[in-house]
């Protein structure tokens, strides 16, 4: 792995953590159910220069929000965003990919705010 894309993989550990506290205000609104579609932010990592990620959005419900943070090494990322040295597509849908890290990127991205185990 190269250090761009070791740069790559700690700015999508960084970018998730944005996505808790979007997802903290999104369930702690009174008209959000797990239903409900909401916007996050992609997921990839990419940077350019002194930027930390993209610009995209991905819209998911909570509840696909859930599933897939149930694994600390997976992340949702716009169609396209996904880097083949660094991840495996495991699931796809006309609005998002879900990736998860190969094991060389893995310790990138272990310090999960939830705790969660890799698959």
């Amino acid at each position: 792995m190269d250090q761009r894309q070791e740069r790559q993989a700690r700015n999508e550990a960084l970018v998730r953590q944005v996505n808790e506290k979007i997802e903290q205000v999104d369930q702690a609104s009174s008209f959000a159910d797990d239903e409900m579609a909401f916007e996050f932010h992609c997921e990839c990592g990419r940077a350019d220069d002194d930027e930390i990620g993209c610009d995209e959005r991905v819209v998911m419900t909570l509840r696909e929000y859930e599933e897939i943070r149930a694994q600390d090494d997976r992340f949702a990322v716009v169609p396209g965003h996904e880097d083949a040295a660094l991840e495996d597509v495991v699931r796809r849908s006309d609005r998002f990919l879900v990736v998860d890290k190969k094991p060389v990127a893995e310790p990138l991205v272990a310090d999960d705010p939830r705790g969660a185990a890799s698959g």
